[in-house]
């Protein structure tokens, strides 16, 4: 047996000098500026997925952002923990019930000489502790957990609600991108047609070698916008993989028309849209909900200031190895009051912290409400003002088409000049690209909107409850 334990401590040094090894492991820099060339002992990345990822509708890409954003997944982890804490809590209301089994090797010391025998004793034994009377300090403490589970609950819900607002305005920004790109071709080939044009009336001797420099150069500049436009579309598109917790080596796919909503009413009034964000908004009510719990935390503490009446019972059985002993029985059963006299003040200490904690909490809801009028009033105004830019734009783009068709008339007749049709063709391209602006900004308010409600996002404000 000795030779045995003997081997057994010379193998566990052995075993943990890994664990000693300390900085001694690790080829530090031997001088400042000297990179550190040894990184394979971190875990290895995942391998990033490829493919193509396809949606049918904004709704299902952004129920994909929701199960696969590392921030809802965050948040729903935080619900559980403080639906486990709330578990922990209620538990305080059931006794204890406590079970050991222990072996115990004694000797006594004999004063006469005489040889004393070496007992061992074995044996189970049971101890219940159950908490009858604390004055309201379980109560207070359940309520305070309910309630913050209640606030992370409600937190929950924001995050949700901030992912679907960051999903929606990168969806509109990249139907922004595409459509400038669109723009762009357009403009790039009624240029490349204007430069042909030049071409055949400089070959007839109706243009000159300056025209043809003019309308290049005019070409050349709608080309590099072009580019400049689908790198545009190409940030954006990746923009879009973030929000939507999408890889960036994934093909991202968007098989779906975007649909304007309803327009705002014009009996919908900024106060109606207040009330309503005051009602709905998760984040002010996680707030209210936070302050309620301290509030109980407050309750908990000065209830713990007063005596609480606890029963306790315990029983065992003792046996005897060797020896002719026969087993005992033990059992005992008792009420046991518990008093706080001294504790230097820290339960005092503990309420009024909960108490400013409650104050404090309801101070950052009535900032918080401040805040959200301010978000609700501002994407109400952007809503109107998008809603009457999306409708002057309308008119815009039909006057400088009609004016580029006309500008173009007149040059092929030798009326007009070059200046005139490549000024109209700028202008036309301007209004497109203000047209494919608008229809984005007047999509990206409403959704601005709806988030500053806390509304879901297929609500449209034209209806109110």
């Amino acid at each position: 047996m000795n030779t045995i334990l003997h081997r057994f401590l010379l193998c566990v040094p052995l075993a943990l000098c890994p664990a000693w090894a300390g900085a001694a492991a690790f080829d530090l820099p031997g001088r400042p500026g000297t990179f550190w060339q040894q990184p394979d002992g971190l875990p290895v990345p995942a391998v990033t997925p490829t493919g193509v990822v396809r949606f049918a509708s904004l709704a299902a890409l952004t129920d994909h952002a929701l199960r696969e954003r590392a921030e809802t997944r965050a948040a729903w982890l935080g619900i559980q923990a403080e639906a486990a804490r709330l578990d922990a809590a209620t538990a305080a209301n059931w006794p204890t019930l406590t079970g050991q089994l222990s072996f115990t090797q004694s000797r006594a010391l004999s004063s006469s000489g005489a040889t004393v025998p070496t007992l061992n004793r074995y044996g189970p034994s049971l101890s219940l502790a159950y908490v009858l009377v604390d004055f309201g300090a379980r109560a207070a403490s359940i309520d305070a957990q309910r309630y913050q589970l209640m606030a992370s609950l409600l937190t929950g819900n924001r995050t949700l609600q901030d992912t679907v607002a960051e999903v929606e305005a990168a969806y509109f920004a990249l139907l922004a991108a595409r459509a400038q790109v669109t723009a762009q071709i357009q403009q790039e080939t009624a240029l490349r047609a204007s430069l042909d044009a030049v071409d055949a009336r400089l070959r007839g001797g109706l243009a000159s070698r300056a025209d043809q420099l003019r309308a290049r150069a005019a070409l050349v500049e709608a080309e590099l916008a072009r580019q400049a436009a689908e790198r545009d579309r190409a940030k954006a598109e990746a923009a879009l993989k973030q929000a939507a917790g999408i890889a960036q080596t994934q093909t991202l796919e968007l098989d779906w028309q975007a649909v304007p909503p309803d327009p705002l009413a014009a009996t919908t009034l900024l106060a109606d849209l207040l009330q309503e964000a005051q009602r709905n908004r998760p984040d002010l009510r996680a707030l209210q909900a936070a302050a309620t719990s301290a509030r109980f935390e407050a309750e908990r503490a000065r209830a713990a200031r007063w005596p609480s009446l606890s029963l306790a019972a315990n029983t065992g059985r003792t046996l005897f190895l060797d020896s002719d002993r026969s087993p005992s029985t033990t059992y005992s059963v008792g009420v046991n009051v518990t008093m706080p006299l001294f504790d230097g003040g820290r339960l005092a200490a503990q309420a009024r912290a909960a108490a400013r904690d409650a104050e404090r909490l309801q101070a950052d809801a009535e900032a918080q409400r401040s805040q959200v009028a301010l978000a609700v009033a501002d994407a109400y105004y952007d809503v109107r003002q998008a809603q009457a830019q999306r409708e002057g734009v309308g008119a815009q783009f039909d006057s400088a088409s009609e004016s580029a068709q006309a500008a173009e008339a007149r040059y092929k007749t030798g009326v007009g000049s070059l200046l005139e049709w490549l000024t109209a063709q700028a202008d036309l391209a301007r209004a497109r690209q203000a047209q494919a602006q608008a229809d984005s900004d007047w999509l990206a308010a409403f959704s601005r909107l709806n988030h500053a409600l806390g509304r879901l996002p297929a609500t449209s404000p034209a209806s109110l409850p």
